[in-house]
């Protein structure tokens, strides 16, 4: 069994969708705590307790096989704890691997600094040489609230075509941006997100452990 704990219940569909698209077997569950990036924004800190208590919670009642946090914010504490894993390392993996000139566009000012350590952090565990340019698009982040995900999406591909600068790629640091890579396919730089690269990743690792 595939477990997802999520920020947010939008993301419940498209993950479920992603792990079908190439497993149409494994069991999956989710579960949704809003109430975690809600006090990340209004506070500007993590609420590392309750997030412990949620995991071991999760662990000791579902006992997944792996258990995933699709939320970027909560990433770095999912580095803390063995029991769960964070969306956005495998693809933050692959970036590094490949390109040196990187961009990071994100919507929500708590994502900013934890992506960018994360991107830094792989970048000296592969011992390789990188240039960041972080790109905000925190003006987005109201449609998503509002549950306009088609505005969302459509606004933060507007911004990001006015402000590709010279990057080879550009990272959507949070799983609610991966729609808007149908509005950028015509930009000069690569655009990757953390979701499907993450899910197929998971599966595989699920896969080989014979789970």
């Amino acid at each position: 069994m595939i477990a997802f704990l999520h920020t947010s219940a939008v993301h419940i569909q498209g993950f479920e969708k992603l792990v079908r698209k190439y497993n149409d077997t494994v069991e999956i569950k989710h579960f949704v705590e809003e109430d975690l990036l809600k006090t990340a924004l209004e506070t500007g800190a993590l609420a590392k307790d309750k997030f412990v208590r949620i995991v071991q919670n999760i662990q000791a009642t579902q006992r997944p096989n792996l258990l995933v946090c699709t939320c970027s914010t909560y990433g770095q504490l999912c580095e803390e704890l063995e029991q769960i894993h964070r969306i956005d390392q495998p693809i933050a993996n692959h970036i590094v691997a490949n390109y040196a000139k990187i961009g990071i566009a994100y919507t929500v000012i708590s994502t900013k600094e934890i992506s960018q350590q994360l991107i830094q952090e792989t970048a000296i565990r592969q011992g390789k040489g990188i240039q960041l340019t972080l790109m905000d698009c925190s003006h987005c982040w109201p449609y998503f609230e509002g549950g306009n995900m088609d505005k969302y999406e459509k606004s933060i591909a507007q911004h990001l075509r006015k402000i590709s600068r010279d990057v080879a790629v550009i990272f959507l640091a949070q799983a609610s941006m991966e729609g808007a890579k149908k509005y950028l396919t015509a930009i000069k730089p690569i655009v990757v997100s953390s979701p499907e690269f993450g899910v197929r990743n998971f599966l595989t690792e699920l896969s080989k452990k014979g789970k």
